[in-house]
């Protein structure tokens, strides 16, 4: 996977509160609290800041307009940005944060950093939950990313959670709009505000159409077309064909689960994609090297799971529609 969660002298740069993650399977980055920033900041290890240093050709000549980010705890080079960017500390970016959580909208859950420090996350959650169906409700979270590689920018995502099994989807992932890192980041509280009801809208959009979903009932036929388009079976047999059946087997355990199997769901295309969904995030779907662990929610959230996980919604919104 191209990101994961960063290590450093064998501890994760992350925390969670009150629940593990997927991945920590014992705990260990688990706070019994929901914390504010300074606690979150201290128990995800992101107390580390980002220096920036001139860059040089092969005969030793400084290259004007571009600079190398580095973190300061470590030496590692994180990126190249040109002059007109300027590096948002993570303690800033939480400070940042704070403006927008101080009325108690919403509270941090989680926070870490990815691929060494190039990427810093937290994931805030919003007070609203949409109920799809009897006993099947999402609630409603906001993914904020902060770039020190020098080509991103501060990104809020809007990102659902199925409550009865923890699936995920990013609902913005495409054509996300950022707010970029130039000038003065107190002067873009009004920018941020706006992506934040922007999220609400694509909430309530992502909503509507679920509940569509968890109403339109799909047949034999159907299912089989709607796995067959997000894992197409390969031309030649051989090692593609076991990767494809894998898959494929992974969503039949994942829709034979009980969590799929809601009375209010069962036959129903939110039943379908929620299998999708749950065996990318929790499932065999995916096969990660080194410690699968540290690449899933990097994958789920911002890589092909999350990408494969909007084109399911996508497809089962209409074949919904087309029913």
């Amino acid at each position: 996977m191209p990101a994961e969660i960063s290590f450093i002298n064998g501890k994760a740069e992350a925390a969670f509160a009150l629940k593990p993650a997927w991945w920590d399977v014992g705990g260990e980055y688990v706070l019994d609290h929901v914390p504010d920033s300074e606690a979150m900041i201290e128990a995800a290890h992101l107390d580390w800041e980002v220096e920036t240093q001139p860059i040089y050709d092969n005969d030793g000549r400084h290259i004007p307009g571009h600079s190398t980010t580095v973190r300061a705890d470590t030496g590692l080079h994180l990126g190249v940005m040109s002059d007109s960017y300027r590096v948002v500390q993570n303690r800033d970016a939480f400070q940042f944060l704070d403006s927008l959580l101080k009325d108690g909208v919403m509270k941090y859950e989680s926070a870490g950093a990815l691929r060494g420090g190039r990427t810093v996350w937290a994931l805030a959650r919003m007070p609203s939950v949409d109920v799809i169906a009897d006993g099947d409700e999402v609630n409603r979270y906001i993914l904020w990313l902060n770039s020190h590689d020098g080509k991103g920018a501060l990104y809020a995502i809007p990102t659902s959670v199925r409550v009865v099994c923890a699936n995920t989807a990013a609902l913005a992932i495409r054509g996300q709009q950022g707010i970029k890192h130039i000038g003065d980041m107190s002067a873009k509280l009004d920018q941020a505000h706006k992506l934040l009801s922007q999220a609400d809208r694509q909430f309530s959009d992502y909503s509507e159409k679920a509940k569509l979903l968890a109403k339109t009932r799909f047949d034999r036929e159907q299912a089989n077309q709607y796995v067959e388009i997000l894992v197409p079976r390969p031309e030649q047999e051989g090692r593609s064909s076991t990767i494809h059946d894998r898959k494929v087997e992974s969503i039949r355990e994942a829709f034979r689960s009980e969590r799929n199997q809601l009375p209010a769901i069962r036959g129903t295309y939110w039943s379908l994609y929620n299998s999708v969904t749950e065996a990318i995030d929790h499932g065999r779907f995916f096969t990660y090297k080194g410690n699968r662990a540290e690449s899933r929610m990097s994958s789920v959230l911002m890589g092909p799971g999350a990408n494969l996980k909007q084109k399911a919604f996508d497809l089962a919104v209409e074949m919904a529609v087309a029913n």
